[in-house]
């Protein structure tokens, strides 16, 4: 039954992307960050090492880098209550006609899913770009690793989708457990 669920999410997911577009622009801004802050963070230990906090300073910028793609996240979830809150007639539906909570959650758990990896993703691409453009025309002195590339990807791509999925449970669960006839006769 969830497998419904999944795909009925999905066809919402792609009816609604119209409303996904900011969430995702938000998330691959963060991811985008994270990424290039990864990938330079040996220059950037480097130069901070001359000041004499070359600790507080990495660490610094990395707690900077997942806080703007927490706040990505954060959007997703925004997006998140603003399409259940859209959507309670159609909830008090699956839920009139016997649709069992499970599946419901999962097909609202869709959208949130979908925006934070296309988002991560996205952000993703454009660091690794623009991380071989800076290395191959010089700009980034201290170079760019490929190791800290692939290790920031890595880390935007599972927080983004960890943190959408966790920050969106609970107006999700709220709006599946809500009974059928609250949404359908108030909308809300």
């Amino acid at each position: 039954m969830t497998k419904f669920g999944l795909s009925y999410g999905w066809l919402a997911a792609r009816r609604r992307v119209r409303e996904m577009v900011l969430p995702i622009v938000t998330t691959a801004t963060g991811a985008f960050l994270v990424v290039i802050v990864f990938g330079m963070s040996a220059g950037i230990q480097a130069q901070s090492a001359s000041l004499g906090h070359a600790d507080e300073i990495g660490r610094a910028v990395i707690l900077i880098a997942i806080t703007v793609l927490l706040v990505g996240v954060v959007e997703v979830a925004v997006a998140t209550t603003r399409t259940i809150a859209h959507r309670t007639r159609e909830l008090g539906v699956l839920g009139a006609t016997g649709v069992p909570r499970r599946p419901v959650i999962a097909a609202l758990l869709v959208e949130p899913a979908v925006a934070a990896i296309l988002g991560a993703v996205a952000g993703v691409v454009l660091a690794v770009v623009a991380a071989v453009v800076l290395g191959a025309l010089g700009l980034v002195p201290t170079g760019v690793s490929a190791a800290g590339v692939g290790f920031g990807a890595a880390i935007a791509i599972a927080v983004s989708i960890l943190a959408a999925l966790a920050t969106s449970i609970v107006p999700t669960w709220n709006a599946a457990s809500r009974p059928p006839i609250r949404s359908l006769s108030t909308g809300g």
